[in-house]
């Protein structure tokens, strides 16, 4: 799959482009305009976004896009990591404590049932910290190519993220003829 990112300079550009693209029936897995920061948008840019509905494409902010927001995907990640890990946490803790029959808490004056149990929330609190940890450590190496989208973000430019279906061509003769300033493509 192919992802790329138009930068525009008028709002006008793309969004024909957006209506050509839906007119046409072109077929994506992503397709989100990406507006430049609020101090940037004149009333008649925010009147064009409003009135343009599509069924087809988003509209979002910079800090909401997950492909151009690092904070936001490592947060994302973290959730979906979390999800898995804590619970496999509790019943690895569980488990060892019932295989082992260790009494590490004994000062607490617990049953083996305690025991078990104390050692799963243990478990369950490591597969949290694990999570943090693990999504992290993922390192996309994205930030040579973000910087430019966020300045050009920052400078009131229009950013619109296109993402091809499989077995799908991205309509290139087409997107040439809107002039975006620049196409950059992002790598998996």
């Amino acid at each position: 799959m192919t992802k790329c990112i138009l930068i525009f300079k008028e709002i006008e550009k793309c969004i024909d482009l957006l209506k050509i693209l839906e007119e046409r029936s072109l077929f994506f897995s992503q397709a989100i305009l990406i507006k430049p920061n609020d101090d940037k948008i004149h009333s008649e840019q925010e009147e064009i976004i409003q009135n343009f509905k599509s069924n087809l494409f988003k509209v979002e902010k910079i800090e909401n896009n997950r492909i151009l927001n690092p904070k936001l995907d490592r947060k994302i990640r973290q959730k979906g990591m979390r999800n898995w890990l804590m619970p496999f946490g509790f019943l690895a803790g569980l488990s060892f404590s019932n295989m082992t029959n260790l009494m590490t808490f004994s000062f607490l004056n617990l049953n083996s049932f305690g025991e078990s149990l104390v050692a799963g929330l243990l478990g369950l609190g490591s597969g949290y910290i694990g999570s943090y940890f693990a999504a992290g450590s993922i390192n996309l190496n994205r930030s040579k190519e973000i910087r430019p989208l966020l300045n050009a973000n920052t400078e009131g430019k229009w950013l619109l993220i296109l993402e091809n279906q499989n077995g799908y061509e991205l309509p290139w003769n087409l997107i040439k003829e809107y002039e975006p300033l620049d196409i950059i493509f992002l790598e998996g």
